[in-house]
């Protein structure tokens, strides 16, 4: 009964930190709007006719990238997501392995359903939760990329909390160094997570305000993970700021392969340097640790200035 009586009153205990986090959001904009402008896009369309999402986990793709995917899917684009993990180590509580498999891959049929995405549409793929950094996934991403043959990819940010979201990054290099050529006419599109890439270090900032309520609906059919993702409304308050009071937006980062094949082999190569930053990298929770969490990014998030 406390847990349940805890869980009542958190979102009213999370509401009186939204005064002390707007203002902090406004001067985090406007103290680095320079920056922002110098380096950012700001668009209300992104480009490609066939795009592919890549996504860690069930959830991820709508988290990070959820507004690209309605307004392309409005826009009568084709869309494909692939769960390059079977998303098995976090359900229900109760369930275990193969039960939360399943239970994740009906949650992302779901969502698909409500947004008129095709089931065919969705692609799993076989690494296990947590274990993808050291899963080859070479000849699975091969075959879906030269099936597919999509102009556009998004992937979660190469710095980040969870391990699984870098590695992401690094299966994409590994595909590109064994099989040359497979992205070269490919637009890459880096999203945000927990871990915030935000408009400092984005080059396209996309407006999402049309399609934002849509987006935070879906995310209550998530509901093995027993969160409200309370993160989500404060990362995209933020970066709509960019565009004004009011709006909602999701940050980029849009490169292509040459580009990230360098940054990566200069920075990642041997994933040392994020073993070293992992442990400085603070996960958005919530309201309580927003300003602790964008303020770590401007320190720990410096090399992504190189990627533009």
């Amino acid at each position: 009964m406390l847990s349940t009586l805890k869980r009542s009153l958190k979102p009213l205990l999370l509401k009186t930190y939204n005064s002390r986090n707007n203002k902090f959001s406004k001067d985090f904009i406007n103290s680095n709007r320079e920056r922002i402008e110098e380096r950012n896009q700001l668009i209300t369309s992104l480009p490609g006719e066939k795009i592919l999402v890549l996504a860690p986990h069930v959830d991820d793709d709508m988290i990070g990238c959820g507004g690209a995917i309605l307004k392309y899917l409005k826009e009568g684009k084709e869309v494909h997501i692939a769960y390059l993990t079977q998303s098995n180590k976090r359900g229900s509580i109760g369930l275990q392995g193969e039960e939360i498999m399943i239970e994740r891959k009906r949650e992302a049929e779901t969502v698909a359903k409500k947004i008129g995405l095709p089931l065919n549409h969705l692609h799993f793929l076989s690494a296990s939760d947590s274990e993808l950094l050291t899963t080859d996934l070479t000849e699975e991403l091969g075959s879906m990329m030269s099936r597919l043959n999509p102009d556009v990819v998004f992937f979660p940010s190469i710095i980040d909390t969870h391990t699984d979201h870098y590695a992401v990054s690094k299966k994409l290099y590994e595909l590109a160094k064994e099989q040359n050529g497979v992205l070269d006419h490919v637009y890459l599109m880096m999203y945000e997570v927990q871990n915030p890439i935000s408009p400092v270090y984005s080059n396209r900032i996309l407006d999402i305000t049309e399609v934002y309520n849509e987006k935070v609906s879906l995310l209550h059919y998530y509901k093995s993970q027993q969160t409200r993702f309370y993160f989500l409304p404060i990362m995209n308050h933020l970066n709509g700021l960019v565009f004004g009071e009011g709006k909602k937006a999701e940050v980029y980062i849009e490169t292509n392969i040459q580009d990230y094949l360098n940054f990566v082999e200069k920075h990642f190569g041997d994933n040392e340097y994020y073993f070293h930053l992992k442990p400085q990298l603070i996960g958005h929770r919530d309201h309580r640790n927003t300003i602790p969490t964008y303020n770590n990014i401007l320190e720990s998030k410096k090399v992504l200035n190189e990627l533009i």
